[in-house]
Parts: structure tokens; sequence; C-alpha cells
């Protein structure tokens, strides 16, 4: 198993958390293609639901905070 990947079993969560965002961030900078095509529509399906009224969206911030409230 490859370091990172080893350094990663033994992160917390919240820490797991700020390593996807880096990680996100740092495919963006890269010129990667964010985001891939499957979430893309996934993307699209969320903001049907929230022109709908079906859904709301909250801020990223509280989202992370319920994110890593479902994992402790």
């Amino acid at each position: 198993m490859p370091a990172v990947m080893e350094a990663i079993d033994h992160m917390t969560t919240s820490e797991k958390i700020e390593t996807i965002d880096y990680l996100l961030s740092s495919i963006s900078k890269a010129g990667g293609n964010l985001p891939p095509a499957w979430h893309e529509r996934e993307l699209k399906k969320t903001q049907a639901r929230v022109a709908a009224g079906i859904e709301r969206p909250i801020p990223w911030p509280a989202a992370k905070e319920i994110i890593k409230g479902a994992f402790l």
C-alpha cells in the first residue's frame, strides 16, 4: 500500500474531509476535468430539484459539519 494511503487510514474524519477539499482544488488548478461527466449529471438533477422547490441549498461550511457529524 502506498504511504499516502496508509497515512489517510490514520487521519481523523476532519483531516480526511480537508484532504478531499485540497485534492479537488489541486486537480482543478492543474487543469483537471472537474466535474467528471457523471458528477455533472448529478449536479443537473440537484439543480432541477432546487428549482422545483424540493431541495434547498445550504452553505458549504454547514454541509461539511453535517457530513462530519455523520461519521462521528
